[in-house]
């Protein structure tokens, strides 16, 4: 098959460097379908085949899975250091317009700790941002302001973050630059985490402001980045030949919006088995003029959603692309201090804690505690507290729990930085251990919360006799939960020691961040122009195939206003409504639809649906006072009682008046003579009717006549 185009015949190549080569040579290509450039499904992996690794001190990143296809690769950050940087990229390079899909998950998010999926330019990347020096750093409520000891080169936007000051309160992990005051000072107010703690403290002289790169330093990219603690958030950048990045959300303060969940898909749950899926599948659309950020649901048949759309900053067209996922702990991520060898109480709510190392900590540090084995007298501080005093450099002392007299062991210290607890922290703390030199099983203090398949840390984990330590302390994959027992697998470079039966023990665990990434496409994506006459016949009209659910605005095929909507425009429903009790009354001028019986039949009958008809038969014995006979109780809300007709006679030698009322006002009035043998036959051509919710009632004007009245009557509006 061949293409007539202005440069003469041009088969058709569908292949992926046929049509760069083509697009390249400016000749106009027609693919027949998607072309795949790039397929990644991760049955294997070996670094260097399809893809470049650099792997962070600490950093786990290996292949996982084992039922029904879910084969994935996990990156898996080390929770006991901040800083430090994986990155996974591909060997392949692609030129534009070309669509990415990735399929991933997250075991949990912390602030801190940023995952980017990013398509990044393979030209020389720019310089890295160097730390920048704090001469003063004060903070007023939610306002921090910080002084720099040289110009700092910073504009609103840019992503910063803060270590090293005395104070750990103001060591933020990821900031974002709110205003610029000076060449050497700017101000903060919010991050990737929403707006800063309310704090009034400083000014303190120490401290470093690192830069958080978007896109990993490339000069033209997209890329997204999960950095906060909500999995249904990320934030999305371009760049475009060198220049500033272009953020989503609130430029000077949180750049994040709305995606589809991180959270995966546990799809067996069963010791040992592991069977993680993504629950969404994130895609960018790069284009010559456009870039396009989606997501949407795997296996699922709802359309993507679009979560940005850049027109005005787009990468640049001539360049070669990478997909790449950059996986950061930020220098200010909240990490352990140290191990807890003891804690010790004497008859006091303070305890002094005995640390395996140097804590570093000094007086009125805000730390917390966790996993100490005896729970009843050192439970876990889970809130921020000040240290009181530091006896020594492996010692201090901390008021937490109530007044006793114990020691216990295991667990550890945090000193918190920005006000930031790490969500993989646990409040289960490790009661007893066994080693069989192969796996290790922890006993908990609660039911552990960790998932089959999460990696997790072992960490202070100290026999609760001596103190000493159990040698377990390391990376693990989580095999079998139940209840309070865990078993877990070493991974990593963790090498268990000989084995040891079951002892009683104190300790935590700690989650590891773990990007489980699925699957990864590459396509080429052309978008055509397409200009055409309208068909004479239907026989030259160009097909349409819809891939998925079609969405009609509702102008083109309703009318222009819904029943009990003001009436606008010309109506255009046709069909009626089919009833057997009154619908709401609708307000004065509003649209109101027509009427039908159940089965179809409009409603042309003088007055309304039969269901809507009432009548009212005499009591056996008349009417011989002059008291009120409701003959058709109040309707109800907005409704009104109509009286169609009535049959009247009196059978008493005393005649009387007789009166219907709208509620107790006289609407009609009729005189019966005594002695009646013919009933007097009375019809409304323009039917009685009451007030809204208001009784239709009838009364003799006289006493001592004895009628006898039957009505018939509708209820409407």
């Amino acid at each position: 098959m061949a293409l007539q185009n202005a440069f003469g015949n041009l088969a058709l190549d569908s292949t992926a460097s046929g049509i760069s080569e083509k697009i390249a040579s400016g000749v106009s290509v027609f693919p027949e379908n998607i072309v795949g450039k790039f397929r990644e499904a991760f049955e294997s992996f070996t670094p260097g085949s399809k893809w470049t690794l650099s792997q962070a001190s600490g950093d786990i990143v290996q292949l996982d899975g084992n039922a029904i296809s879910a084969s994935y690769v996990v990156i898996s950050k080390d929770p006991l250091r901040a800083g430090g940087e994986s990155v996974l990229t591909t060997i392949e390079s692609f030129s534009m317009p070309f669509e990415t899909a990735v399929g991933l998950s997250m075991s949990q998010r912390t602030l801190g700790q940023e995952l980017s999926v990013e398509v990044v330019s393979t030209d020389a990347a720019l310089p890295s941002g160097a730390e920048i020096s704090i001469s003063s750093i004060v903070q007023a409520t939610t306002t921090l302001t910080v002084t720099t000891s040289g110009d700092h080169n910073l504009v609103p936007g840019n992503r910063v973050g803060i270590y090293g000051v005395s104070d750990s309160r103001f060591n933020y992990p990821s900031l974002v630059v709110a205003t610029i005051p000076s060449s050497t000072q700017f101000t903060c107010t919010a991050g990737p985490g929403g707006n800063l703690p309310s704090v009034t403290a400083g000014p303190f002289t120490s401290g470093t402001v690192y830069r958080r790169s978007g896109l990993g330093y490339a000069t033209n990219g997209v890329s997204q980045i999960f950095e906060n603690t909500t999995a249904t958030s990320a934030s999305f950048y371009v760049r475009s030949n060198s220049g500033d990045l272009l953020p989503t959300g609130t430029a000077s303060a949180n750049h994040s919006t709305g995606v589809s969940t991180t959270v995966g898909t546990q799809a067996i749950n069963t010791p040992f088995t592991y069977a993680w899926l993504p629950a969404s599948e994130y895609r960018f659309t790069v284009q010559a003029d456009r870039v396009q950020a989606l997501d949407v649901g795997v296996d699922g048949i709802s359309n993507a959603t679009s979560r940005t759309l850049r027109t005005q900053v787009v990468p640049d067209s001539t360049k070669e692309y990478k997909l790449r996922f950059r996986f950061t702990n930020n220098n200010g991520l909240t990490v352990p201090t140290a191990k807890i060898i003891s804690a010790t109480k004497v008859g006091s709510t303070t305890a002094t804690i005995t640390t395996d190392i140097p804590h570093g900590l000094t007086t009125g540090d805000y730390i917390t505690i966790y996993g100490i084995r005896d729970q009843t007298n050192f439970a876990n501080l889970t809130t921020a507290t000040a240290v009181v005093s530091t006896p020594t450099a492996s010692s201090f002392t901390i008021a937490f729990g109530a007044s006793a007299t114990a020691t216990s062991y295991g667990g550890m210290v945090s000193r918190i930085q920005g006000g930031n607890l790490p969500t993989g922290y646990n409040a289960v703390a490790i009661q007893s251990a066994a080693n069989d030199g192969t796996r290790v099983t922890l006993v908990g203090s609660a039911n552990w919360t960790w998932l089959i398949g999460d990696y997790i840390n072992i960490y202070g984990c100290r026999d609760n006799v001596s103190g000493n330590d159990l040698g377990i302390d390391g990376a693990f994959k989580v095999a079998s939960i139940s209840t309070t027992t865990m078993t877990l697998l070493p991974i990593g470079s963790t090498v268990l020691p000989a084995s040891f039966s079951t002892a009683n023990a104190g300790g935590t665990t700690i989650k590891r961040t773990d990007a489980r990434i699925s699957f990864v496409r590459v396509f080429d994506y052309l978008r055509h122009r397409v200009e055409m006459p309208a068909p004479t016949t239907a026989a030259s009209a160009v097909p349409v195939v819809f891939t998925a659910t079609p969405t009609v605005t509702a102008s083109t095929t309703t009318g222009s206003a819904a029943h009990d909507a003001a009436v606008t425009g010309n109506p255009v429903r046709v069909a009626g409504r089919a009833i057997n009790a009154a619908y709401t009354t609708v307000a004065n001028g509003d649209t109101a639809d027509v009427v039908t019986t159940l089965q179809g039949v409009l409603i042309a009958r003088p007055y309304q649906i039969p269901e809507l008809d009432w009548s009212y038969a005499s009591a056996s014995s008349g009417i011989s006072n002059a008291a009120d006979v409701a003959v058709a109780a109040a309707a109800g809300a907005g409704l009104r009682r109509y009286l169609n007709s009535a049959q009247l006679s009196n059978h008493s030698t005393v005649a009387t008046e007789a009166v219907f009322k709208d509620g107790s006002t006289i609407i009609w009035r009729g005189y019966l003579p005594a002695s009646m043998t013919t009933p007097a036959n009375i019809s409304f051509d323009n039917p009685l009717k009451t007030s809204t919710n208001t009784a239709l009632n009838f009364a003799c004007v006289a006493s001592g006549a004895q009628v006898y009245v039957n009505a018939q009557g509708h209820t409407a509006a």
